[in-house]
């Protein structure tokens, strides 16, 4: 009989929030009745880790309930050790996300006859990763499972898979395959028993990475847990040219903007915000997301453009801007926009307090004013386009980068609102264009391409509120969001490129859209006069060459 072993954590299923350690970091932030302060936090997570390595030099067997009847620091605002014990195994099981191509090895396995195991060092019991195994569709009946606590023996010295081989009746440990992460416990250890293995490596992608390896944070470890999430739902989703662009630039930078709009919009008493069609699309579905953080702010989408605000019907215009609730006599709306100049918001709050509402506030991420504008209505901006071109660098990166973010970033297959009209019941309703300007930015279905961004992006969503990533969403905008944004446009690396290449963009020196990235020819990347054809050169000669040339022409130019 042939066997197939497996390892559990980080080969079979992966940690959303990514280490062990990181997990106490996420479970602290739970296992009080009320906020922790940041020493509490900290102090409960190192008592618990203590806790755990004296265990460990005791008795390397031991058991979940081990731990909390060892646990002895307290606090007048945690949980009970019986609440803490319960509340750990709820997390675990909330923070566990299945390996797709691993469970596609273990039913490969399985369908070629070999015995399944599930083999594991951890305090957890069988019981309680057979559900979670189930669950995801690893674990079958006539498979068996081994947890070290139980059998009181451990991979990393070889003893469990000597356990393993008694109790299974195996004669030697010839024709048994074991797949892990750990060099040790999953490698060196069954290796010199005589079994085969397979070294198990879910690595992060290289932003995820340079988050992991930059985390300097001196509390909550938000770039590491940021990384564990993208790393998680990179592994637990099929995979394709968009995924880890969406997981590792979008998602992060949309994530923490909302928040950060929504916070400041309950501090100034905002009750309702409007998200504008188009481009506010996943910012909306975010804030729909995030509604369990701000219950007093309501999110609704609005389809709007400037040619129906210019040009619309101005009778099914006002309606539906009150049926809304955009038109009101209170100051408590806001309009929520990706990029603008300012003048849909000067426009439309002209055109509200000439029929009598009060005008709306402004929401965005960048705001370029124009000069011959003599004033603007309040707003709130990450970036004033204005004062950027001060600096260089971050002028040439956001600012000629518009597309992207604007376009690329806020991907939809809606068609652009033209007017509104009002039904025969007396409801305005908006009209729409016959096609969407993005059927043009596109050499291949839009609407593929949309859904990918979208199921990514509210994946995303949900569980950075799981992760308890949203408490840390100013420092995740400015130092990992912002400064990821700034890399990619400054120097964009190759394994991100490839979810540029169908995306094209309108070419004012080539009169008809181009490829915003694309491969070039020798002849484009040698002749001069031929470097027209695609908007972003650097990123195409990036995408072209092999790593090794361009560090070359890198060290050259230096």
């Amino acid at each position: 009989m042939k066997v197939s072993s497996f390892d559990i954590f980080d080969t079979c299923l992966v940690r959303k929030c990514g280490t062990p350690e990181n997990f106490l970091d996420v479970f602290s932030l739970k296992a009080f009745v009320h906020e922790p302060q940041e020493w509490a936090r900290q102090e409960f997570v190192a008592a618990r880790r203590l806790t755990e390595q004296k265990l460990w030099q005791e008795n390397p067997r031991y058991t979940l309930q081990d731990i909390w009847v060892e646990f002895d620091w307290s606090h007048q605002f945690l949980k009970s050790k019986k609440e803490l014990c319960q509340l750990e195994q709820d997390l675990e099981r909330e923070m566990l996300v299945p390996v797709l191509s691993i469970r596609d090895k273990v039913n490969e396995c399985r369908k070629r006859g070999d015995k399944i195991i599930f083999i594991s060092d951890m305090y957890l019991s069988s019981e309680f990763l057979k559900d979670i195994l189930r669950t995801y569709c690893f674990f079958q009946d006539g498979d068996s499972l081994y947890v070290s606590c139980e059998c009181g023996a451990l991979k990393w010295d070889g003893e469990l898979f000597e356990y393993v081989r008694k109790h299974e009746n195996l004669p030697s440990f010839r024709n048994w395959h074991h797949y892990g992460d750990n060099k040790q416990g999953d490698y060196n250890a069954p290796k010199k028993l005589g079994i085969k293995c397979t070294l198990i490596n879910h690595a992060y992608t290289p932003y995820q990475q340079q988050w992991v390896d930059n985390d300097y944070s001196l509390g909550f470890k938000y770039p590491s847990i940021l990384a564990g999430l993208g790393r998680a739902l990179h592994y637990s989703t099929e995979w394709n040219t968009h995924t880890d662009f969406v997981l590792d630039i979008i998602a992060p930078f949309y994530c923490s903007l909302v928040y950060r709009m929504m916070k400041d919009a309950e501090q100034r008493g905002i009750k309702r915000l409007y998200f504008c069609a188009r481009d506010a699309w996943p910012l909306f579905n975010i804030a729909l997301i995030f509604k369990s953080l701000f219950p007093s702010i309501e999110s609704k989408y609005l389809f709007i453009s400037r040619k129906s605000l210019y040009e619309g019907n101005e009778e099914a215009k006002i309606r539906y801007f009150e049926q809304l609730g955009l038109a009101t006599h209170k100051k408590d709306v806001a309009i929520v926009d990706v990029r603008s100049q300012g003048k849909t918001q000067r426009f439309l709050s002209d055109f509200l307090i000439g029929k009598g509402y009060h005008e709306v506030y402004g929401y965005y991420f960048e705001m370029f004013t124009l000069k011959e504008m003599k004033y603007l209505n309040p707003y709130h901006c990450e970036v004033n386009g204005a004062y950027l071109t001060m600096n260089h660098n971050l002028d040439q990166l956001l600012l000629c980068r518009w597309e992207l973010y604007e376009n690329f970033f806020s991907l939809n297959d809606f068609p652009k609102t033209v007017d509104y009209s009002i039904d025969d019941n007396g409801i305005a309703r908006p009209i729409f264009s016959e096609k969407t300007d993005y059927e043009d930015s596109f050499q291949k279905d839009v609407s593929y391409w949309s859904q990918i961004h979208f199921n990514i992006i509210k994946t995303f969503a949900a569980q950075y509120i799981i992760c308890e990533l949203h408490k840390y969403s100013d420092k995740i905008f400015e130092h990992v969001a912002m400064r990821t944004l700034s890399n990619m446009m400054i120097s964009p690396l190759k394994y991100y490129l490839g979810a540029l290449a169908d995306f094209t963009s309108y070419s004012t020196r080539d009169k008809r859209y181009v490829p915003y990235v694309k491969r070039l020819s020798l002849y484009e990347l040698v002749v001069k006069r031929a470097r027209m054809g695609n908007k972003w050169r650097k990123a195409s000669i990036i995408y072209t060459l092999p790593k090794w040339m361009m560090t070359l022409l890198l060290k050259n130019k230096k």
